[in-house]
């Protein structure tokens, strides 16, 4: 698809890598049984939920599990915090070695990080070269005895250090203190010394002033003179009385005014700050001539031009009072300027704290009140002047040396021509510069320097006429690009515009036109403004385009964003198919733009298909939760089949694992696992029913060996009585012996055998029972033969040869009796015979028979607890 081949195109310039997988929306196969990760590596790697992969990442150690996370991860966010949390060399060197491409923000995240380790690790190294030359810097303090300059680069110095002090070794630290202590020192010595010499000469001069002239004593006329002039000094001047006027109609009063107000004109067009007191003179010599010619056209002029006038000095006023309230502020950094020795810097400040009281002496304000700073910057001038001397020697020593190059210049006959013009052209605007910088040269030094350099362009005369006629070809080539993308503009159909031919011309005419060589600065500005004006208009049409690209782009992403509500996810999902097949760029933005446009594109995409995948993936979760309970129930049946021996409670248990398998039967389980978890109910079922019988049969056969016994007390008694031994028959030991017997289970089959045991015990004391009993007892021999003979058949056993012909036609009868009434358990039918054989009640005895009624007894017990 073409958004397919779209996201491979831009997949190497993307900020992150595009995860295709959720883009193609390929449905995941459901799973029988989901499993989760447990282990915190397994989290971090595998985990669906990505808050919770984010979470084990946070807490993780491992460098290897933090690598594969780094370079392995869906979302960026989670790859950018893996890699934060590394700083193993070894683990980041990987990571940006495996990363390459698909991930640019995480891949210079690694090299940043290599990169502060490395200068971790070199820092000891850079902060020791560091220290020693600092310390070398202030051993050299104080030698060449510059104090004012060593003591300000001195002050730099510990700035530096500073910085340093920290990371410094021990030694480091007591030399740089050392050899600083040492300047000081040095450096006090040499203020005191000054300030003496100072001392001593202000006395000198003193003394010779005392020496060559004595002041005479004023006289009273003289005191009083000056007293008078001190008072007129402090009194503030009064503007002097304007003269009486002469009569109205004098003409010299009309020239007067129109002379004033041309002065004031003249004051308002200048640019200087005012003077203020001038301008007050003529204001009020202008108001009272303007009084005079009312009505005359120069009067009328004068009040809008006082009116700006005062508009000004107001204005001017309050500039001064403000540059008067910056000034301590303003002189400080002056005096911060020249203690450092920067007078590129304190140059124009001194020059504008100059303008600055010029403006506070012409704008009316008190001088008194910037007498202070005048004199704190009279005294800083010195400073400042021995500055300016110095840069005035720097600049002449510089002239001295660019003289002594240029005349170099005309000894390097293997410089090529184009160095040799570069190098002139270079040493020129250096002499230019030093002339912009206030510093003029003397005439014997430029005089030196333009008779070499002109010597100088005689060799280098030919290159640049060859120079000067590569840039005329430049010229012409420029002309005809200008031509070709004039013509390729008025040509363009712009309503069937190939864009991405035309995006891709518009930069080849870029390429070409930076290709081209320079060309004289008199034709570069039209060309260049005739280039960029077609160029611009062309650049107009594929911004359009571009935001027009853009619009359709953002329309895509709110439609996406839209179809994330539907409730008809199939539908929603089909529509976003159909919207990726629509994305397309004709005229592409900044990439930066692009990228985020496709990512909040993408996300929109994603937060369709997740949708999906979360149903899925609560589909998968819910099967196998029914999975889980189906084995649950499984798993159930084997306990009870394995460890229960309660028939009754395994035929309850039994009937409810039923139940509950047929309404978990009705919820669906993973298609791969239904026929292996039917399979393994089914086993355990007929497991749990082979339980269940054989736990019944083991109760049947002890039911069966109690019934054996208590038939036998029985038939000891019934024989006894039938044979007319009574002697020693008490009916109250018969009771109790009997009652020593274990009773069965079964109440029914209990009263059956009490019932025997009654009616021999009252063949004890009653004669009429004890005749009955004597006549069942040949009747009960024939039933025992009719008994043993049906064991036989139930048993499988073999019957005697002279017995074949009644077993054959009790076969065929019971066989009827089966047709009509349905097949019955032999081996039921079998155990139920041997419960009437012992309740049968006394019969003569038959050794033949009895041990054909063994042979039975024997075949039918092993089978009842192999029985399934």
């Amino acid at each position: 698809m073409l958004f397919q081949r779209l996201l491979k195109r831009r997949k190497a310039n993307a900020d992150e890598t595009p995860d295709t997988s959720k883009v193609k929306a390929a449905p995941a196969a459901p799973v029988p049984q989901i499993r989760l990760p447990e282990t915190l590596p397994e989290k971090a790697r595998l985990h669906p939920d990505p808050a919770q992969r984010l979470a084990a990442i946070e807490q993780l150690d491992d460098p290897a599990v933090l690598v594969e996370c780094a370079i392995h991860d869906a979302l960026a966010a989670h790859r950018a915090r893996a890699l934060e949390r590394l700083d193993d060399r070894a683990a980041l060197e990987e990571v940006a070695r495996r990363i390459g491409k698909r991930d640019k923000r995480v891949y210079r995240m690694a090299r940043e990080k290599l990169r502060l380790i490395a200068e971790r690790e070199e820092r000891p190294q850079i902060v020791r070269a560091r220290c020693e030359e600092l310390c070398a810097q202030v051993e050299r303090l104080g030698r060449l005895a510059n104090w004012n300059q060593d003591r300000a680069l001195l002050d730099h110095l510990d700035r530096q250090w500073s910085a340093l002090q920290d990371e410094a070794e021990p030694e480091y630290q007591a030399r740089f203190e050392r050899e600083r202590a040492r300047f000081l020192d040095a450096h006090a010595a040499h203020l005191q010394e000054q300030a003496k010499r100072q001392a001593e000469a202000k006395a000198r001069a003193a003394e010779i002033q005392h020496a060559e002239s004595q002041p005479a004593e004023p006289s009273s006329s003289q005191a009083a003179s000056e007293s008078h002039a001190h008072e007129t000094s402090a009194r503030p001047v009064e503007p002097p009385a304007a003269e009486p006027l002469a009569r109205p109609s004098d003409p010299r009063e009309r020239e007067r005014l129109e002379k004033t107000i041309a002065q004031l004109t003249e004051l308002l067009g200048a640019s200087k700050p005012l003077d203020h007191r001038q301008v007050r003179r003529l204001l009020d010599q202008g108001r009272a001539l303007a009084a005079r010619w009312p009505d005359s056209e120069p009067a009328l002029a004068f009040p809008p031009l006082a009116e700006r006038l005062e508009s000004r000095l107001r204005t001017q006023r309050k500039h001064a009072e403000q540059r008067l309230r910056q000034f301590p502020e303003r002189l400080a950094e002056l005096d911060a300027h020249l203690a450092e020795g920067e007078l590129k810097q304190a140059d124009p400040l001194h020059q504008s704290l100059l303008s600055a009281l010029e403006l506070i002496q012409s704008s009316g304000i008190d001088p008194s009140q910037a007498d202070d700073f005048n004199r704190r910057l009279r005294a800083l001038a010195p400073r400042l002047r021995e500055l300016q001397q110095w840069r005035r020697w720097g600049a002449d020593q510089h002239r001295e040396m660019l003289c002594a190059e240029m005349e170099s210049l005309l000894d390097a006959e293997t410089l090529p021509p184009a160095a040799l013009t570069e190098r002139l052209h270079a040493l020129q605007m250096d002499w230019k510069g030093l002339d912009k910088a206030g510093s003029p040269a003397n005439q014997a030094l430029w005089d030196r320097f333009h008779s070499a350099s002109e010597r100088v362009y005689e060799r280098c005369r030919p290159f640049i006429e060859a120079q000067a006629a590569e840039r005329e070809s430049n010229r012409l080539a420029r002309e005809q690009l200008c031509t070709q993308l004039e013509a390729f503009v008025a040509q363009v159909d712009w309503e069937r515009v190939d864009w991405k031919k035309t995006l891709h011309a518009e930069r080849e005419m870029r390429q070409s036109w930076a290709a081209i060589g320079p060309t004289e600065g008199r034709v570069r500005k039209a060309l260049e403004r005739r280039f960029h004006q077609s160029l611009r208009l062309l650049d107009r049409h594929l911004d359009a385009e571009r935001q027009r690209n853009q619009a359709l782009k953002r329309d895509l992403i709110a439609r996406v964003q839209a179809l994330a509500e539907t409730p008809d996810l199939e539908s929603a999902i089909e529509q976003t198919k159909a919207l990726q097949r629509e994305w397309h760029t004709t005229v592409p933005a900044r990439q930066k733009d692009e990228n985020r446009l496709w990512r909040e594109f993408r996300a929109a995409c994603d937060a369709v298909f997740e949708r999906r995948a979360v149903r899925q993936q609560a589909q998968a979760q819910e099967l196998a939760e029914h999975l889980v309970l189906r084995e649950a129930l499984c798993e159930e049946a084997e306990r009870l089949a394995a460890g229960e021996h309660d028939p009754k409670h395994l035929a309850a248990a039994q009937r409810d694992l039923i139940a509950r398998w047929r309404e978990a039967e009705s919820r669906p389980v993973p298609r791969q696992a239904a026929g292996q978890i039917a399979r393994r109910w089914q086993t355990c079922r007929e497991a749990l029913e082979r339980r269940r019988q054989t736990a019944e049969q083991s109760l049947r056969l002890a039911a069966l060996e109690r019934l054996e016994r208590q038939a036998a007390f029985c038939e000891r008694l019934e024989l006894a009585l039938i044979e007319g031994r009574r002697d020693g028959l008490d009916a109250e030991a018969l009771r109790c012996e009997w009652a020593d017997l274990p009773a069965q289970a079964d109440p029914g089959l209990q009263r059956a055998i009490t019932a025997r045991f009654d009616r021999a015990l009252k063949a004890v004391g009653d004669a009429a029972e004890l005749d009955s009993l004597r006549r069942s007892f040949a009747d009960n021999g024939q039933r025992r033969a009719q008994l043993c003979l049906q064991l036989e058949i139930a048993a499988g056993a073999e019957t005697p040869p002279e017995f074949a012909q009644q077993r054959l036609e009790l076969q065929v009868a019971r066989l009827a009796e089966r047709l009509s009434e349905g097949e019955e358990d032999s081996l039921q039918s079998g155990l139920r015979l041997l419960d009437d054989w012992y309740l049968l009640g006394p019969a003569p005895r038959d050794p033949a028979l009895e041990r054909r009624f063994e042979r039975v007894k024997a075949a039918l017990a092993p089978a009842s607890c192999d029985a399934p």
